[in-house]
């Protein structure tokens, strides 16, 4: 079944068009996620958004990364571990808890962020170059509203 097809189908009642929004949403994320590997040497996309986020926020745990990304410790410590052996990162061992570990960027993560900026640039440019400014400010707030959804399923899941 095409996409075109599955949404002439499922587009018909809100419902639907909900089916349609959810897996467009996991067909984009993919798309995106392929597009980026591919134009990157050295890292993935997950491993490029890891490096981002300790960017902003530098020194948390596996733990807190996950909690961030929506990703489990243990899949933040093999995206770091990964990273490490690629010298973008250093994992050390928190002063305060032996249990807990940071992730801090290298000066290689500066130099890649550097060299790398005009290609991400570019490809955010191009994925939004479609909308309006006003549909920018629109989708913000419905990325807000997805988030709460996603949200509710994770504390639904939770109680199941």
């Amino acid at each position: 079944m095409k996409i075109e097809d599955y949404i002439q189908q499922k587009g018909e009642t809100t419902d639907g068009k909900k089916s349609v929004l959810f897996y467009s949403l996991f067909v984009m994320t993919n798309r995106i996620e392929t597009i980026y590997n591919a134009g990157m040497e050295d890292l993935t996309l997950k491993q490029l958004m890891l490096l981002i986020l300790v960017a902003i926020s530098e020194g948390k745990t596996f733990t807190r990364y996950g909690q961030i990304m929506g990703s489990s410790r243990q899949n933040i410590k093999t995206l770091a571990i990964a990273l490490e052996k690629k010298s973008y990162v250093s994992i050390r061992q928190d002063e305060n808890d032996r249990r807990a570990f940071g992730i801090f960027l290298t000066a290689k993560t500066a130099k890649h962020f550097k060299d790398t900026d005009r290609y991400y640039t570019k490809q955010i440019i191009n994925l939004f170059s479609e909308f309006t400014a006003d549909e920018i400010d629109l989708m913000i707030t419905f990325m807000s509203k997805l988030l709460a959804g996603i949200q509710k399923m994770e504390e639904n899941d939770e109680a199941v």
